[in-house]
């Protein structure tokens, strides 16, 4: 059996295997297996994004105001947030929950923090750019991918290379 939780986000993949049995105890096993998947898949990715979509509307509560910095940024726009709560929900599952935090521009960021020399954020704004900048020791990356509720594979690939 393989298991690719970060390519495959829902339950029913989580025990795809060939099925060897015949009959009604053969079905049994396999239909208590996937109620098995679908519940450990559930709770866990539950869990995962409570705890972000709390960090979020902190965010949110805390920055959607000008100047809430003091030093006169703009305030988190209520379109931004949704933004940021949609690509909350298009994270797959197994990727760990970011920092959330909000920009002096009103933008979002996702952060995935391991050490100052390995490290991958994203801002999210009002329109649907991911803006992006990471560093994996000595290499660095950088760019602007467009978000339609689906995380390009590029930024995908980017977290990952932290994450794992």
């Amino acid at each position: 059996m393989s298991l690719n939780v970060l390519s495959h986000p829902t339950a029913s993949s989580l025990f795809a295997t060939a099925s060897y049995g015949v009959g009604g105890e053969a079905q049994k096993v396999e239909d208590l297996l996937w109620q098995l998947a679908h519940h450990l898949a559930s709770s866990s990715l539950g869990r995962m994004q409570q705890e972000a979509f709390r960090q979020l509307y902190e965010v949110l509560e805390e920055c959607g105001r000008l100047n809430w910095d003091g030093y006169g940024a703009q305030p988190v726009s209520f379109e931004t947030y949704e933004k940021a709560k949609r690509m909350i929900t298009a994270l797959p599952f197994g990727i760990p929950v970011p920092q959330i935090s909000a920009e002096p521009d009103g933008e979002i960021t996702f952060e995935w923090y391991v050490t100052p020399s390995r490290i991958f954020s994203i801002s999210v704004g009002p329109n649907n750019e991911l803006s992006y900048a990471g560093l994996f020791g000595a290499s660095r990356t950088y760019g602007t991918e467009i978000f339609y509720d689906e995380i390009p594979q590029t930024v995908l690939s980017h977290i990952k290379r932290v994450v794992l």
